[in-house]
């Protein structure tokens, strides 16, 4: 049996979907793997994306999105394992008009500050398989 290998991230700043990618992607007994990596796609190019890989999780980044997508994103985002990157806005929020009640909790304002492998700011959603139970960043 081959020895299981660490986790890679590969980061695709344009991503329309597996086909635009250069990648086909096939459901297998309740997981995920890349069938196929199309020649001169992104993919291809990326040097870390190879047939036979099992998909374990995806970062999706909001920067852009439109709030509708961002919305309906996660909509569909039903029992799943999620974790959000949130920020207060203030007088920014639908919430805190004059006429509503306040927005922030009594105790204070909580805050996370993270990076990930690719030193940028931490994602705004992350969406990991129930296969692969931790999602490490260097911290």
């Amino acid at each position: 049996m081959a020895e299981e290998e660490e986790t890679r991230e590969v980061l695709f700043p344009d991503w329309e979907g597996p086909d635009k990618t250069g990648l086909t992607i096939e459901q297998s007994g309740g997981e995920i793997f890349v069938k196929e990596v199309k020649g001169e796609s992104p993919a291809a190019r990326s040097g870390k994306v190879y047939e036979g890989d099992q998909i374990v999780g995806a970062t999706v980044y909001f920067d852009n999105m439109s709030s509708e997508e961002t919305a309906e994103l996660l909509k569909t985002l039903n029992r799943h394992k999620v974790g959000l990157k949130l920020q207060n806005k203030g007088d920014k929020s639908p919430c805190c008009s004059p006429f509503s009640t306040p927005c922030r909790s009594p105790i204070g304002t909580l805050t996370w500050e993270g990076k990930t492998r690719f030193g940028g700011s931490s994602p705004d959603i992350v969406l990991v398989s129930s296969f692969f139970k931790l999602l490490l960043y260097d911290q």
